[in-house]
């Protein structure tokens, strides 16, 4: 991996590894799907209006429309929710330490669908020290597991299923869908969809905005959102999804890592034991991948 591709990688996991903080923060005030539609409204504003600077032609073709659509309504606006409202009910560690086995779902999903991203047992290691060095992590944090909610850790669950599907159709059509076109217009459409379904089932117009919650959006709109997620989409072009979706092992370090120096949680070697194997995980999934086929057809 080039050292520009890897400080991307490691610069979009460090900041989604921060947005579990900022989510559980907003939800104490914000009913999940406002918070979800906030969210990509203040980021969707902010790509349209870069969009527009670039005057740029937007690529309708009916598989760009597909993608659009599988990302806008399955990723952003189902899978979102689901992860928006379970840590409203569990441990914002939890929710992490769920989407931390993506790698697993994409790497099956990728077997199947993409014949040049098939399981390897270099993937599978990879994955496999992912998921213990998280196991190692959080298994004795008992604030982790407390309020302990089976419909809630459903819910995040599925979440990470429906998120997996969208990120294998855009491998596919990657080549002629632009990484920010995608963004800008899949999040207009979760924001069409968020915004309408918020209005009917929830109570928008009574939330008591704060300083703390208006902070937390913003920080979850911009950088965790339109900065982060163009750049995710823009690593597409050079790596396999089975690499990007390791992303998601390292939020579990992050959470750790700030606990120890903002909260003053102890970091223990078992904790540090964890991390080595989360980050030796990555590695043996990323190692000698760097430079995916030229076309990644489907089966």
């Amino acid at each position: 991996m080039k050292p520009a591709i890897l400080l991307t990688f490691i610069l979009v996991s460090c900041v989604w590894g921060t947005t579990w903080y900022a989510m559980k923060i907003g939800l104490e005030d914000t009913p999940p799907i406002l918070a979800v539609g906030l969210r990509f409204a203040i980021s969707a504003t902010i790509l349209w209006v870069i969009f527009l600077f670039r005057k740029e032609q937007l690529v309708l073709t009916k598989d760009a429309v597909k993608v659009y659509l599988a990302f806008g309504v399955i990723n952003f606006s189902c899978s979102y929710s689901l992860t928006y409202w379970g840590t409203k009910y569990i441990h914002s560690g939890l929710s992490a330490v769920i989407w931390s086995t993506f790698p697993i779902v994409v790497v099956l999903f990728a077997h199947f669908m993409l014949r040049n991203d098939r399981i390897t047992t270099q993937k599978s290691v990879g994955v496999l020290f992912g998921l213990i060095g998280t196991a190692m992590i959080f298994v004795q944090d008992k604030a982790v597991f407390e309020g302990f909610d089976l419909k809630a850790v459903a819910a995040v669950s599925a979440a990470v299923l429906l998120a997996a599907w969208p990120n294998i159709l855009y491998k596919k059509h990657q080549k002629e869908i632009p990484h920010f076109h995608l963004n800008v217009v899949s999040q207009t459409i979760a924001v069409s969809v968020l915004l309408p379904v918020s209005f009917l089932i929830e109570d928008p117009l009574s939330v008591e905005w704060s300083l703390r919650n208006t902070a937390a959006l913003f920080y979850l709109a911009i950088p965790g959102t339109a900065i982060v997620w163009s750049i995710y989409f823009w690593l597409y072009k050079h790596l396999k999804v089975t690499q990007i979706s390791t992303i998601a092992l390292i939020p579990p370090i992050i959470a750790v890592i700030l606990g120890w120096q903002l909260l003053g949680e102890q970091f223990t070697p078992r904790m540090l034991a964890g991390a080595i194997l989360i980050f030796s995980g990555v590695l043996f999934v990323n190692y000698r991948q760097s430079r995916p086929p030229a076309v990644e057809t489907t089966l």
